[in-house]
């Protein structure tokens, strides 16, 4: 009993390990633009390895979020600075969030650049919120034990 326990065990295991290993495959690592000066092809390299070159006409528009969580007053941690890049390719959209510490409007003026004779339109947002400050714990909680019948 212990063997097909252990076996079932092993099995979930691996099923789930494969489950994880496959969703990671497909997460987008980088892009990447052939061609020096002006670009005429683009593929995404994702976990599994890249994909096909693609004309950069199918490409249609390229978001980028800047998103910056700031702490709160009296908190030692640093600011948490992320940016995702939403490529939105004829028939799909990918997206890619990475942790960024550089200028998001720099970058996107250098894309504008590179695909703006492509036709490809390139968006900045930004968004700035603040780290909540944890919540005490209010609830009951008793550090010896307690009894519902409160007899002694």
């Amino acid at each position: 009993m212990f063997v097909v326990v252990g076996v079932i065990a092993g099995l979930e295991y691996l099923i789930g390990w494969l489950a994880v290993a496959s969703s990671r495959a497909r997460d987008i690592l980088r892009v990447e633009f052939a061609s020096a000066g002006v670009p005429t092809s683009l593929r995404l390299v994702r976990g599994a390895g890249p994909d096909d070159w693609l004309p950069v006409k199918t490409l249609r528009e390229v978001r980028l979020t800047h998103k910056v969580v700031e702490p709160y007053q009296g908190d030692y941690k640093p600011a948490v600075s992320t940016l995702t890049l939403e490529l939105a390719l004829r028939g799909a959209r990918e997206q890619l969030t990475l942790p960024f510490d550089g200028d998001p409007r720099r970058l996107a003026d250098s894309l504008k650049a590179l695909l703006g004779l492509a036709g490809v339109v390139v968006m900045l947002r930004t968004e700035r919120s603040t780290r909540d400050r944890p919540q005490r714990n209010l609830g009951w909680t008793s550090g010896g034990s307690a009894s519902a019948s409160g007899g002694g």
